[in-house]
């Protein structure tokens, strides 16, 4: 209802205000982005880690800048790379996404920075792609794919997500800009955001706030394993369904959102504070089945980052960036659970369990970087960083399972049934235990470590060739010493307008704490884990025509010690892939209308493992297979339309090819696939002098699809009895959903 009453009342003011808005907007304000010659020639500094023009960065890149924010009306980082190539994207929580075919236990191997400051999770290295990140404050979004370790050390493993946020050097003195956006929606979604840039004198700031709050869609007739018969079974849940853990009854499902976020800086000549300040809390949406998880239990993540860094300009030729940083990354979970009872004549009932858990990292970082240009064709970089990190061991979980760790109930501690101090049984009339643990994580249960690392390359210009060349050493005082090169050459024809990249690099991620320390009876953890190894080799052809920017990459990737869910690095992979990234401007069928424009993105992948899951030996063989769980063709396209000078309709169609899942999925074991899907979107979108506005309908068709399930997806499908484990192996994909978005600037 709500959802109708916003798509009449955005007509209503569409009514009213487009004759006006058809005078209003002069013809030289550029509101529907730049051109492909702007595009191809958009300053990158991801690459390098100096500033570049696109065509010139050693890496298959895509710029996602803030007019590509506006007319696609994003409200999170994970609806921008569902939309492009090389990345296989699962709504879940937290949301997960694959790049480049590598399918993981979460999204953990691509580094994720803001304004370069890396901001994965410290304990899981996960980049929490969710709703707390505010969106008008962008400049621009820089996603490279491919490792990158020479500059960066250690995780940038697939590829780096690099968010730029506005600045305020081209205001004037004096000159202040604040934008203010609001947005509602289905599932009585709403949030906010505000932002401020400023100039005074010597002294410039930008900040940034949001907040997001959304009840989700209602999920729970959707798949078998989300049922509300199995959410407020009595006999797989008993007295947890009426203890007061939290405020709201359990039983049902519930997947609420509340995530609020705070980027800010302040700058005085060359010196810049920074804050990176988030918190998500969100529920389980469908990755748990009934029968094991409350979904309404909840999960928040919490990360703040505190920088100073200092930019000094030496000479005409040597510049020397530093930066010291300060950082607290925190995970907290509520998680109600029902462990299927596997004695005789039980197996209708469950030992349960209601208990909080809790994860509180520590890390400071210094960091230096040099640039000397030695002359107009030859650039040096260098740099060095050290690393401290405080971290958790395992999970803080009073009362949880035997083998677990709690800071307030020893694990020692039997409990009624002899498993734990939290376990109950479902035929139990009360649940008694309500232990939470220590906010902070003792120092019995931390582990500290540091790295240390150094690099150095350059970049040499001759003719119409760019060479890139260089070599990192990294030294972690858990796992060693490491040595990442890469290399490159770049020769650049047909009048600067096309270019032949061919690239080779390596790289390594470091194994979570959570997977080398986080276990317990029942959930595995390995502290004999290793580095996982990368080695990549692509060649990349770009060409930009009056209509068309063609930028096509070939890789071959291949991977050793890859860790698995089950926390054991013992699989090789190899990856092929193909991606296509066009952008395309084409004059309007209207002269006097702004041109049309648009994007074209396609992705082929051919992932492939060392090891295959035996269903009926129950554990993995030496058998070469497919990957599974990455589709082999998705095609993103947009097509943006103006219609009259500041209103304009966007279409944007997805397709997904025919999926095989992975091996260990029990579906994959009775020759079940994802078919092949399409959806579409539609936005309409239009300003008026400093008011934007834009009605967003995503999946418009109402496509009721699936995702596959995430880590061992090992449920199954058998509705008819318990699930066969805690991972559901299919999610159900959102159906149709409306947002209504206003932004206005002062």
């Amino acid at each position: 209802m709500k959802s109708h009453f916003l798509f009449i009342a955005y007509l209503f003011i569409l009514y009213f205000s487009v004759p006006s808005l058809i005078k209003s907007v002069s013809a030289s304000e550029d509101i529907f982005g730049m051109s492909l010659e702007d595009l191809v020639n958009i300053t990158v500094t991801t690459a390098s880690g100096v500033e570049e023009s696109l065509i010139d960065a050693p890496a298959a890149m895509i710029v996602i800048t803030s007019n590509d924010i506006q007319k696609n009306s994003y409200h999170s980082l994970f609806e921008v790379i569902s939309d492009i190539s090389g990345f296989d994207s699962i709504e879940s929580s937290p949301n997960t996404f694959y790049q480049r075919g590598y399918r993981t236990p979460f999204s953990s191997r691509t580094l994720f920075m803001i304004n370069g400051v890396v901001d994965n999770h410290l304990w899981t290295h996960v980049a929490q792609f969710s709703t707390q990140y505010p969106i008008s404050n962008i400049d621009k979004i820089e996603v490279l794919y491919g490792p990158a370790s020479v500059i960066y050390g250690p995780n940038a493993y697939l590829g780096i997500i690099n968010i730029i946020t506005k600045n305020a050097d081209k205001l004037s003195e004096g000159e202040h800009v604040i934008t203010a956006r609001a947005e509602s929606g289905s599932w009585n979604s709403y949030g906010g955001e505000v932002s401020a840039l400023g100039n005074l004198n010597n002294f410039k700031y930008s900040f940034s706030a949001r907040f997001f709050k959304s009840d989700e869609e209602d999920l729970s007739n959707r798949w078998g394993f989300l049922s509300n018969d199995l959410y407020s079974n009595n006999k797989i849940w008993g007295p947890i369904l009426t203890s007061n853990a939290i405020n709201e009854p359990l039983g049902s499902y519930k997947d609420p959102t509340d995530d609020w976020g705070i980027l800010a800086n302040v700058n005085y000549k060359n010196l810049t504070a920074g804050l990176i300040y988030w918190k998500n809390d969100e529920g389980y949406r469908g990755n748990y089945p009934a029968d094991r998880g409350q979904s309404f239990a909840n999960w928040t993540n919490h990360s703040k980052q505190i920088y100073l860094q200092y930019d000094w300009q030496v000479n005409d030729k040597l510049n020397i960036s530093s930066t010291a940083l300060y950082r607290d990354s925190r995970s907290g979970v509520y998680w109600a659970e029902a462990e299927p009872d596997w004695r005789d004549g039980m197996q209708e009932y469950s030992f349960v369990s209601s208990t909080y858990w809790n994860s509180s990292n520590d890390s400071y970082q210094f960091r230096q970087d040099v640039v000397y240009q030695s002359n107009e064709n030859l650039s040096l970089i260098a740099g060095w960083r050290y690393k401290y990190l405080d971290l958790t061991k395992a999970w803080d979980v009073p009362g949880y399972w035997a083998g677990s760790y709690g800071s307030t109930n020893s694990s020692n501690k039997s409990g009624p049934y002899g498993f734990g101090e939290g376990v109950f049984n479902s035929q139990d009339l009360d649940y008694t235990f309500n232990g939470k643990p220590l906010s902070e994580v003792p120092d019995e249960n931390r582990i500290t470590s540091n790295d240390k690392g150094a690099y150095i390359g350059g970049i040499y210009d001759v003719n119409s060739w760019r060479f890139n060349l260089g070599i990192r050493k990294d030294k972690n005082s858990i796992f060693g010493s490491s040595y990442s090169p890469r290399i490159s050459s770049i020769y650049k024809f047909n009048k600067g307008d096309a270019a032949v990249k061919l690239i080779y690099g390596e790289a390594f991620q470091e194994p979570p704490s959570t997977q080398l320390y986080g276990g317990w009876s029942g959930r595995n953890a390995n502290p004999n884990l290793k580095p996982e190894q990368a080695k990549n080799i692509e060649i990349i052809l770009m060409h930009n025509t009056p209509k068309w920017l063609h930028d096509i990459s070939l890789f071959n990737a291949k991977y050793k010690n890859v860790i698995r869910e089950s926390a054991i690095n013992d699989a090789n992979r190899e990856i092929w892939g193909l991606e296509y990234r066009g952008r395309f401007e084409y004059s309007h069928f209207l002269s006097e209308l702004p041109p049309i424009t648009g994007s074209f993105y396609y992705t082929y992948t051919k992932p492939k493992t060392s090891l295959s899951y035996d269903h009926d030996l129950q554990e993995w063989i030496d058998k070469k297979n497919t990957l599974g769980d990455i589709s082999p063709h998705k095609i993103n396209s947009t097509i943006h339309l103006p219609l009259v000078n500041n209103l304009s309709l966007t279409l944007k169609g997805h397709f997904v090819s025919k999926t095989q899942l992975y091996s260990r999925n029990p579906l994959y074991n009775q020759g079940i696939e994802l078919g092949s899907k399409v959806m579409f979107d539609v936005i309409l979108g239009f300003n008026y002098l400093n008011l934007k506005t834009s009605l967003k309908i995503k999946n418009i068709f109402d496509r009721l699809e699936f995702y596959p399930g995430l880590r061992s997806a090992n449920a199954g499908n058998d509705f008819t009895h318990r699930s066969k484990g805690y991972d559901n192996s299919l999610i159900p994909q959102a159906g149709r959903s409306v947002l209504l978005t206003l932004t206005y600037e002062f």
